[in-house]
């Protein structure tokens, strides 16, 4: 949104700008007009047609004294290919060196009116695949053209003049190769593309000798597949052309494959790594390899699985871990959760849309998933044994030797001497020793039968402490557990 400032003194009170604004180009592809061109109202303006402005040249030139006839201002505005100002430029030129009378000849030999233009990429295709249509004999032009170069020879020279004032040759090249085959052509055999495609393999081979051998001498030979192109597809219907976006499209799947593989290749083994490349890897083994991990799963839980198949999860799961392959979990636009290969290697060797020939259901994979996941942790946590054993190999029983006490164990030994020690005969308040008190009986339960030992517990030696053990969690006492007594 633009906006008008009121003056100098009123600077905090802005308006919104009404009156529009108007922007000219002649190309309306331009990349500096690329932001533009996404907010502005678009409206094309057809060129100019050359029996008008013929018409209003004449009457400026009947009005600044110059005699000149209708054929010599349509020469003209051929000329300078239906610029007005150009047109009048020339006319003050020729007025100002004194010309009354202007002809053809004059205005042939001119120079003022062909001014350095420089034609946008779509202009050059549609010249290139669209067929001109005759023009008549005007009165005054010479008749020496059947007898010279003829029409193929103008349309040679026209549109090897369109390519070499163009200069972008490979962008060039690229409309060629997205729009030919859209092209009305009447060949049942296909002989024109055939010879088309042989055309732009030939570009590619020079394009690649003049850049990597520095021999820029040999671009000269680069417009001639503009010419090719338009002997071969050129039609007198108007052309549908788009903007070539396939390069783009493949390069950026040329690098999401390379950086997929390379991925994959990251953490292989390098037991299997000395044995693969990226190219081998791509061609002879991804294939067959996506076909591997792909078996017959029956959708139960693994602790139901045979012992057949116990082996195939655990040969799978061995496979995908060597070679780097997992599937995680994914949300699609739908809203819906599913398994992914990662990385996506899967679409190095296949084609676009089309389905792969085995798919697994999403309880499978998500079986697969959890199975590796516990995998990996099970060989890190050997992994972490070889590398420290004191610290992580948990204690081994020995026979020969005795056998370790327990901190609890401990704990009641410390306990039972202690209370060993400290018992004394009971005396009275004058320091008489008084007589042994009797046993206490076994507790009992609310209906009077004695209580089974889990109800009295047992003693910590031969003191008055008993103790009841109650099954349950408690942080009061920790352990170190490790993962494979979990599983």
């Amino acid at each position: 949104m633009l906006v008008q400032r009121q003056g100098k003194k009123k600077k905090k009170k802005e308006t919104i700008l009404l009156r529009p604004i108007i922007c000219i180009c002649n190309d309306l592809y331009t990349p500096a007009l690329r932001p533009l061109r996404q907010l502005a109202f678009l409206l094309v303006f057809p060129q100019t047609q050359p029996s008008r402005l013929a018409q209003r040249l004449s009457e400026i030139s009947r009005k600044q004294g110059m005699k000149t006839d209708t054929a010599t201002l349509l020469s003209l505005c051929e000329k300078t290919d239906n610029d007005i100002r150009s047109c009048i430029n020339t006319l003050q030129f020729l007025h100002g060196r004194g010309h009354k009378r202007v002809d053809t000849k004059t205005i042939q030999c001119v120079s003022v009116g062909q001014k350095d233009q420089n034609k946008g990429l779509f202009h050059l295709w549609q010249g290139i695949f669209q067929l001109q249509r005759p023009k008549r004999k005007r009165i005054g032009e010479g008749f020496d053209e059947a007898s010279g170069s003829g029409e193929g020879a103008q349309r040679f020279q026209h549109i090897l003049s369109l390519a070499y004032s163009s200069g972008e040759y490979e962008k060039v090249s690229q409309g060629l190769y997205d729009n030919y085959l859209s092209m009305r052509v009447r060949d049942p055999n296909m002989q024109c593309v055939c010879e088309g495609l042989e055309w732009l393999s030939f570009s590619d081979r020079l394009n690649q000798v003049i850049l990597h051998g520095q021999n820029f001498s040999l671009m000269r030979y680069l417009p001639f597949l503009s010419v090719t192109f338009h002997f071969l597809f050129a039609n007198t219907h108007v052309p549908r052309i788009s903007y070539p976006h396939s390069q783009h499209e493949a390069s950026s799947r040329l690098l999401g494959s390379k950086n997929a593989l390379s991925t994959m290749m990251a953490d292989i083994p390098p037991c299997i790594r000395t044995r693969i490349s990226q190219l081998t890897l791509s061609l002879d083994i991804l294939t067959l390899l996506l076909d591997i991990i792909c078996p017959k799963l029956r959708p139960v839980n693994p602790q139901l699985f045979s012992s057949r198949e116990k082996e195939q999860m655990q040969e799978l799961i061995n496979t995908m871990l060597a070679y780097n392959l997992s599937y995680r979990q994914d949300r699609t636009p739908e809203g819906q959760y599913t398994y992914m290969l990662e990385p996506r290697v899967d679409d190095v060797v296949r084609f676009p849309g089309l389905p792969p020939r085995r798919q697994l259901t999403y309880q499978a994979k998500q079986t697969i998933s959890r199975e590796m996941e516990q995998e990996k942790m099970r060989r890190a946590e050997q992994l972490m044994l070889q590398r420290n054993p004191v610290v992580h190999k948990p204690a081994e029983k020995k026979a020969d030797g005795p056998r370790p006490i327990r901190n609890h164990q401990q704990r009641l030994e410390t306990i039972v001497k202690q209370t060993t020690v400290e018992i004394r005969p009971e005396v009275d308040f004058f320091g008489r020793v008084l007589a042994p008190k009797p046993p206490r009986p076994p507790p009992t339960s609310e209906t009077g039968e004695k209580c089974p030992s889990t109800c009295m517990g047992k003693a910590v030696g031969d003191s008055d402490v008993w103790f009841r053990f109650n099954e349950g969690m408690s942080n009061a006492v920790r352990r170190n557990v490790y993962i494979r007594e979990l599983l």
